[in-house]
Parts: structure tokens; C-alpha cells; sequence
């Protein structure tokens, strides 16, 4: 019987059309809105969990973690006192003392016997922590990778970020190899932020720059901070100004922003003297700094702020979700 209802629980999943909504904050409680910016969930909630992509999300209320689906439905009931939210099939949940792991029914599948879990399954591997030291496991709780670090981090395709007990970052496969080469990265720290592109953060003396995955330089390190590629460009911070270069060093914003976070859709949304607004891809202002806070764009949509109330706009820079809802950095149309 629980296998039926599994395998009706996932094509009901797989086969539902999806609604498009934002998680909104209304009297200090979470709910959806759809597109025209009414309500479709009402705000009951002390809490919700929005991903990208989520098929069943994770809520909170009086203080303990379920699972809803995207229409709103309860099919996890709120009884973990920790939670992540599911990733290919499972979710990290806490009981109070250890950790363990269950299925889309609520089955637990991994018993509880871990002091931690930093994120959950990814590409087929978990971090999981006892007694302070960190490694990975596989979806039948074999411990594939030793706990011998500080913090292990999700994979990003083959590939996974760790911290030794020393401090140092490193890069490692699935068998657990350090991918670093000691010859060209002595005293330097490495870090993977894209597995597609493989583009990798070198720390020097001199700054943070970027390696290929031949562990050529393909930017010098010169930059006070930088973040990760997306759309083939990253924000960097140089001399307490961010701007943004392209995947082969070329500037393409001058620093001259107090903040910019990363491109989505075409745009990136930047802070100027207390103000958000949005560049291109070349630098241009297409929507000038007068919002109190913005986000990227998803689904054609930004999140915004003004006079302590949150709304949506278009990339237009137009009100298409009047500002009515209490702030909630992280909503966005999914």
C-alpha cells in the first residue's frame, strides 16, 4: 500500500501543471500569491521555505518543520525540530538530537544518527557530520567519503568544496581525491563555484581571481572579493566598489556600485547612495536606482521594496504587484 501511494504521490507530482506563486509575509504569516498578485494560499504559516523549482516546500508552525506542495496541501505534517528541504528524493530532518533523512511520504529512510547535515543530497551524495567532523554519504547512509573535515559542502556535478580542520579549502571528487595541484596552488586557497563552466576562486596575497580547470589562470587575483558566474559574468569587489567582469577577465561594469548581486534574466540589480535599480549585460542602467531594496528577476519578475512594504515589478521597471506585503527578502515567482 505505501508503494502505490508513493508511486501516486510522484506522478501527481510529476504530472500537475505547475502554478507559478511567491511566498508573501501578511501580519507576520507566510502564504502564496499568484502572478496577479492575489492570494491563493493564505498566510497561516510562521514560515515558508521558498526554492527554486520546489514541487513540496518546507513550512514551519509552532516551531516545528513539515512539507507542503505547491497547491497549499500539507503532505508532510510539522513534527521535525530541524528541516532542509527535499533534494532529489529526500530531506534532511532533525529530531532535536540527531539527524536522519526521509522520503516524500515521510518515511524514514536514514535513521537518525547524525549530529548534522549542512544542505543535503546532491548528485547523489550528502554531507552529513558526527562529533564535529564532516564526510559524505550516499542514499543508503554508507559513508562513501570519510569524516575527516571541518565542513563538507554539496557537489556541484562531480565535484564538491571542502574545509580541513586547518582551515584550508579544497576541491574533491566523488571517491574523495584532492583535485589541487600542490605544485601551482602552495599556500592558496581554491574554490569550486561552478561545476558547468569550472570556473574556480583562487585566494592569493595579492586578491581573489579565477582558474580553469586546468588550474590556469584565467583571471588575476587582484579583486578584494568576487562571486560566481552566471550568464558569463561575475560581480567583483575592488578598492570597496562592485562591478562586474565577463569569464575572460574583460571589466564589463566598472566598480562603482555600493552593492550588485548576480545576473538573471539579462539583468543585475545593484545599489547606488541607498538605492536599488538594474544593469545589462554591458553595463547599461535599464532600471534607475529608486527602490529601498530589489531582487533578481525570475519568471520575468523582481521582488522590491518601498516605505517598508514589498511588491513585484517587470523588467520595465512597471508595478505589476502593488507594494502590500510585508517584506520577505528571498520571495520570488517559481
Amino acid at each position: 500500500m505505501r508503494l502505490l501511494t508513493f508511486i501516486i504521490l510522484i506522478s501527481f507530482l510529476t504530472s500537475c501543471k505547475p502554478t507559478q506563486f511567491a511566498v508573501i509575509k501578511q501580519n507576520d504569516k507566510y502564504g502564496f500569491i499568484n502572478r496577479k498578485g492575489q492570494i491563493i494560499l493564505q498566510p497561516t504559516w510562521d514560515f515558508i521555505l521558498q526554492g527554486y523549482g520546489d514541487k513540496i516546500l518546507l513550512v514551519e508552525r509552532d516551531s516545528l518543520f513539515g512539507f507542503i506542495n505547491r497547491q497549499g496541501q500539507v503532505v508532510i505534517e510539522p513534527k521535525y525540530k530541524d528541516a532542509h528541504s527535499f533534494s532529489e528524493g529526500f530531506a534532511a530532518v532533525g529530531n532535536g538530537e540527531k539527524w536522519g533523512f526521509i522520503n516524500l511520504l515521510g518515511d524514514t529512510v536514514i535513521p537518525f544518527r547524525f549530529d548534522d547535515v549542512f544542505d543535503g543530497f546532491n548528485n547523489g551524495l550528502s554531507d552529513v557530520t558526527i562529533k564535529d567532523s564532516s564526510g559524505y554519504i550516499d542514499k543508503s547512509g554508507n559513508i562513501v567519503i570519510p569524516l575527516i573535515y571541518e565542513t563538507c559542502y554539496p557537489f556541484l556535478s562531480d565535484y564538491a568544496n571542502v574545509m580541513t580542520f586547518s582551515l584550508d579549502t579544497k576541491v574533491i571528487d566523488k571517491k574523495g581525491q584532492f583535485i589541487n595541484d600542490k605544485s601551482k596552488l602552495e599556500g592558496k586557497r581554491l574554490w569550486l563555484t561552478n561545476a558547468a563552466d569550472w570556473s574556480l576562486v583562487i585566494e592569493t596575497p595579492t586578491g581573489k581571481g579565477w582558474l580553469n580547470k586546468n588550474l590556469d589562470t584565467i583571471v588575476k587575483p587582484i579583486y578584494n572579493s568576487v562571486g560566481v558566474f552566471k550568464e558569463n559574468r561575475s560581480i567583483v569587489n575592488y578598492r570597496n566598489k562592485w562591478g562586474v567582469v565577463d569569464n575572460k577577465g574583460n571589466t564589463i561594469v566598472e566598480p562603482q556600485f555600493d552593492e550588485i548581486w548576480h545576473y538573471s534574466e539579462g539583468l543585475a540589480n545593484f545599489k547606488l547612495n541607498g538605492k536599488w535599480g538594474y544593469v545589462d549585460r554591458y553595463g547599461k542602467i535599464i532600471i534607475e536606482p529608486k527602490f529601498d531594496y530589489a531582487s533578481g528577476f525570475t519568471k520575468g519578475l523582481a521582488y522590491f521594496e518601498t516605505n517598508g512594504k514589498s511588491g513585484f515589478i517587470n523588467q520595465k521597471g512597471q508595478v505589476v504587484i502593488q507594494p502590500v506585503f510585508e517584506p520577505n527578502r528571498g520571495s520570488r515567482f517559481d
